[in-house]
């Protein structure tokens, strides 16, 4: 079987495609991300939560071809598991989005001149099998693209994309778009299909790991959704503030 049959097999068996990538979507590369203390491989590993907290860098495996290391493309990390698997109340939750990323020519992805919309956090999930006595990995999927239309002749190395899509009820407060500040809150709702499809981009590469919670993760869950209420409630500053209603 070709490796990428293997990687959209892989991807449709545990409900990647269709919960996070859209029905019909055919993977032809696979991501290997690597972390200080741990490398996903292949898709389907499961990594102990510990060992996913610090920024990984990634590669496209096999490489990309020759021809395509100079398009301009677009890297995010994302968990639609919040609570449980597939949590459409929360939708999914972007802990990474990086646009205008380069390719190496060995395959690694380069984001040092690129646009951080979502700076890089670390998963935190719940530690379901302690509350519900069941597993509850969360699919922290790691999804490439790139831009279908060609850049620019004037700017041929960046690309603006429609981040209005990443704006919800909490627009304009503290915590802006694409700050360290940023926020669980502000990283919730978001869609990755309606966000490839607004900016017409094309899917080149994905993974996903499983990560089961613990008592620590749950602990800084719990702080994370603390630290995002204050801040809409101090922002906001009004009786109307929905983290009650949404979260």
């Amino acid at each position: 079987m070709p490796f990428s049959t293997d990687i959209t097999n892989t991807l449709n068996a545990e409900d990647v495609i269709p919960d996070i990538l859209p029905t019909g979507t055919i993977i032809r590369h696979n991501l290997k991300v690597s972390f200080p203390k741990a490398k996903l491989d292949r898709p389907g590993q499961m990594i102990a939560v510990n060992d996913t907290q610090p920024k990984p860098t990634v590669f496209v495996d096999p490489p990309i071809e020759a021809d395509t290391l100079q398009d301009i493309y677009t890297l995010m990390m994302v968990d639609p598991d919040l609570t449980h698997r597939h949590d459409t109340r929360f939708g999914q939750v972007r802990h990474w989005l990086v646009t205008n990323c380069s390719v190496s020519s060995a395959g690694e992805i380069i984001d040092l001149k690129a646009r951080t919309l979502s700076p890089w956090i670390g998963p935190a999930p719940i530690p379901a099998h302690h509350i519900a006595e069941k597993p509850h990995p969360s699919r922290y999927t790691f999804i490439l693209c790139k831009t279908k239309s060609a850049p620019s002749e004037k700017d041929t190395r960046r690309a603006k994309l429609d981040d209005s899509i990443l704006q919800d009820q909490y627009e304009g407060l503290a915590s802006e778009l694409g700050s360290p500040s940023q926020d669980l809150f502000d990283r919730s709702k978001f869609n990755a299909q309606q966000f490839i499809q607004a900016n017409n981009l094309e899917v080149v590469a994905a993974t996903f790991m499983l990560v089961e919670g613990d008592i620590t993760s749950g602990v800084r869950s719990a702080g994370l959704v603390a630290n995002a209420a204050g801040n809409k409630i101090v922002g906001m500053g009004r009786d109307s503030c929905p983290v009650g209603s949404s979260y």
